[in-house]
């Protein structure tokens, strides 16, 4: 889904920025321009990060415990 109007950027390539270790709409930001404009999909950015972000530190947390 197309979160990012004004760059272009879809839930995907946010995705793939958390998972390149964003932490933050800011970082997201930084890493590939979504936000960095109207700010409309801001809200829409931290959700994502919130939820992609959340799922990977549990992964992340399985694996350190092992």
């Amino acid at each position: 889904m197309l979160v990012c109007h004004c760059h272009a950027v879809n839930d995907n390539t946010i995705r793939r920025c958390v998972d390149a270790g964003a932490r933050s709409g800011h970082e997201v930001r930084e890493a590939c321009g979504a936000g960095a404009s109207c700010g409309g999909c801001r809200p829409t950015i931290d959700r994502l990060v919130e939820l992609h972000g959340g799922a990977q530190n549990a992964i992340e947390a399985r694996g350190t415990q092992g």
